[in-house]
């Protein structure tokens, strides 16, 4: 498996095999002040899944460090299994939308921080963004 895509946005949803983004694709979070809780934040991504990966589950997982690597304490785990499409060729990826949603988050600094996205433990993606504090 690979992600081909993936992006920070307000909300993420599939639906019918398709990615719905609402306010996606920014590397920016603007706070009033610190700590500061983000209530809402998706993470939306594209994967492409080999056809000896399907049928059978695949461990993701996503979690959120700061620059330095530092864990945030912010981790989401499941599984993730590909059936074959009727209308597909033969040895033909899938092509799969995923969303992990998280909901008040704390980012206890003004600084970078990324989500790790992670197959079976191997790093597939980091998705960087920096939290800053307006004047």
């Amino acid at each position: 498996m690979r992600l081909t895509s993936a992006m920070l946005a307000d909300s993420a949803q599939v639906q019918s095999g398709k990615l719905y983004v609402l306010g996606g694709g920014f590397d920016t979070i603007s706070v009033r002040s610190l700590p500061a809780v983000h209530r809402n934040l998706a993470l939306a991504m594209v994967a492409e899944v080999g056809p000896d990966e399907r049928q059978r589950d695949l461990e993701l997982s996503v979690q959120l460090v700061d620059e330095d690597g530092g864990e945030i304490g912010v981790v989401a785990k499941g599984n993730l299994r590909v059936g074959a499409p009727p209308n597909l060729p033969p040895g033909s990826p899938s092509v799969v939308p995923i969303v992990s949603p998280f909901h008040n988050i704390t980012f206890p600094e003004a600084k970078g921080y990324a989500f790790i996205v992670s197959l079976n433990e191997t790093e597939l993606a980091r998705v960087k963004f920096r939290v800053v504090e307006l004047p």
